[in-house]
């Protein structure tokens, strides 16, 4: 009986002790891994949209700067001016296909894309949406420059040539 009660006090003693061998670390009482992840995707957030902003701003320098073209901005952030008027053509409609040819650069002209053409169907998401917003507001023949800062154009991944965070201006001809 005495060999038992010793057992049960050394179970009782190891047990309260935390078993008896090596303990891992410990995370602090205070400290959530959760809000840690949730404080620095916040702090991602943050740093796209002031830099969003830049974008934004050298945009607009951009456009204050051009003395010859008058740009209109459009939703989703982008610039457009028609360097060629159309003013009887009719403007494509969502669910459209329209023929488009256009190049691209950085907005300090650094060639990125040269005679990219193809079809593109308007709200189908085939194209940036800044520049599809852009595009709603040439006419068929018509010709014009987008500006557009990255996050409306071809955004954090970039695209073919195009870097990641690349603001661009873009010719365009839609038929």
């Amino acid at each position: 009986m005495k060999r038992l009660v010793g057992y049960i006090a050394c179970i009782i003693l190891l047990t309260a002790c935390g078993g008896g061998g090596p303990q891992g670390p410990q995370r602090p009482a205070n400290r959530d891994h959760r809000s840690q992840r949730d404080s620095n995707l916040v702090a991602m957030i943050q740093v796209n949209q002031r830099m969003a902003e830049e974008a934004d701003r050298e945009v607009i320098r951009y456009v204050q700067a051009d003395t010859v073209l008058r740009y209109a901005q459009c939703n989703q952030g982008a610039w457009v001016a028609r360097t060629t008027e159309m003013p009887d053509n009719e403007q494509p409609k969502m669910g459209e296909p329209v023929q488009i040819h256009m190049l691209v650069y950085t907005l300090d002209g650094q060639d990125l894309l040269q005679d990219v053409e193809g079809e593109f169907t308007l709200g189908r998401g085939e194209l940036p949406l800044g520049i599809e917003y852009a595009l709603r507001e040439l006419r068929r023949g018509e010709q014009g420059r987008i500006l557009a800062p990255w996050h409306a154009a071809f955004g954090v991944d970039g695209a073919d040539n195009i870097p990641p965070y690349s603001n661009v201006r873009i010719e365009i001809t839609i038929h």
